[in-house]
C-alpha cells in the first residue's frame, strides 16, 4: 500500500564552486535532505517536459503535470497531454489510457502497481517525483538504485541555483537481483527548495547516435490545490 514517510539521518554539507573536490558524502547529504523534504510535503504540484533524444538526430517531447495532496490522500499525474493519466484517492489508485479508453483500478492495499508499472506510458516520469512523494512504498524508480553519486557543484537551471549530482542507476532483474539497464543519471536539485529541477538519463549509444532522456520540472512545494485539480473522470467512449 502506498504510504509516505521515511526516517533519515541528515548531516550538514555546503557545496561551493571553484577549486572544490567532489565528495560522495556531500552528494549523499543533498539527496537525503531532498528525500526528507519530499516526505514532509503536505501538497505538491509541477508542470514539466520530457525530451527524448535518440538515433542520429531524432527528438521527441512530452509534457506532463503532477499534483499531490497528502491528507486526504489525492494524486494526479497526466502524461503526454492527457494520453495517459494516473490518479489516486483514499481508497484506490487508477490508470487510464486514451489509446484504448481502458481504465484499470488498484484498490488498497495493492495500489502500488498503478505507479510502479507506468514508467513506459509516462516516459519515465512516474519513476521520479512520485517515488519521492510516496517514499515508504515499494515503487522502485531511479532513486532507489542511484549509486556512486558525486556532487559536481552548483549549476543554474532556469534561473535557479542547483546542486548537480551525477552517478548511475539500473534496473534489478527479478528474484536474482541481477543489475540490468545500467546507465548514467544526473539530477539537479534546487539549492534553496531541495526540489528536483532537472533529471538526465543517458545510455551508451551506438556509434554516431544518441540515447538521452531529459526531464525538466517547474515544481511547487505545498501549493493550495483545488480538489477538482486532483480528480479525474475518464471520458465516455464515443
Amino acid at each position: 500500500m502506498i504510504s509516505f514517510s521515511r526516517p533519515l539521518s541528515i548531516a550538514a554539507a555546503v557545496c561551493i564552486l571553484g577549486s572544490w573536490t567532489p565528495r560522495l558524502g556531500a552528494a549523499d547529504d543533498v539527496l537525503a535532505r531532498a528525500r526528507a523534504m519530499y516526505g514532509a510535503l503536505t501538497s505538491y504540484a509541477d508542470t514539466g517536459l520530457v525530451t527524448n533524444e535518440y538515433g542520429t538526430s531524432s527528438t521527441a517531447q512530452f509534457k506532463f503535470v503532477t499534483r499531490f495532496n497528502r491528507s486526504p490522500r489525492r494524486f494526479y499525474l497526466e502524461s503526454a497531454g492527457g494520453e495517459y493519466v494516473i490518479w489516486g484517492d483514499p481508497d484506490a489508485f487508477h490508470t487510464w489510457t486514451r489509446l484504448t479508453g481502458g481504465q484499470y483500478d488498484y484498490p488498497n492495499p495493492n495500489n502500488a502497481p498503478a505507479i510502479s508499472q507506468s514508467a513506459v506510458q509516462t516516459r519515465g516520469v512516474s519513476g521520479k517525483v512520485p517515488t519521492l512523494l510516496f517514499s515508504k512504498a515499494a515503487l522502485g524508480g531511479i532513486f532507489d538504485t542511484f549509486v556512486n553519486p558525486v556532487n559536481e557543484g552548483i549549476e543554474m537551471v532556469s534561473g535557479h541555483r542547483c546542486h548537480r549530482i551525477a552517478g548511475s542507476t539500473h534496473d534489478v532483474y527479478g528474484a536474482t537481483g541481477r543489475e540490468t539497464n545500467v546507465h548514467k543519471l544526473v539530477v539537479w536539485i534546487d539549492a534553496d527548495s531541495l526540489l528536483l529541477r532537472k533529471v538526465l538519463e543517458e545510455w551508451q549509444p551506438l556509434p554516431g547516435q544518441r540515447s538521452r532522456v531529459t526531464t525538466n520540472y517547474e515544481p511547487q512545494a505545498n501549493p493550495s490545490l483545488d480538489d477538482s485539480l486532483l480528480r479525474f473522470t475518464p471520458p465516455r467512449p464515443k
